[in-house]
């Protein structure tokens, strides 16, 4: 019985390294499976960026008031308008590495 399964085993091995074989499972089965997971997870990806982009303006706002009042000053929606775009700045003047590879 094992020399069975050694044959069919080595068999089996003999198949899978045919170059044309691993080609048309690469084209017909891992890349459509990849891109279909890609498609799923995609707008969720982008909700999230969204979310966290949310959370950044927020968290400049509320570290903009807290820095007026601090300070003393008034806030108002000038002075909030100034403290963002210089918060802004000083985020897009720091070097940021993105996790996805440019297209």
């Amino acid at each position: 019985m094992s020399a069975w399964l050694e044959k069919s085993l080595d068999k089996v091995i003999q198949i899978v390294q045919n170059d044309v074989l691993k080609k048309k499972v690469q084209i017909l089965v891992l890349e459509p499976l990849l891109q279909h997971c890609i498609d799923l997870v995609f707008p969720y990806v982008i909700m999230i960026c969204c979310v966290i982009g949310v959370m950044i303006i927020i968290l400049i706002s509320i570290l903009a008031i807290l820095i007026y009042r601090t300070a003393g000053l008034t806030v108002t929606p000038l002075n909030m308008a100034k403290a963002a775009a210089a918060a802004l700045a000083v985020a897009a003047a720091s070097p940021t590495t993105s996790p996805f590879p440019h297209s």
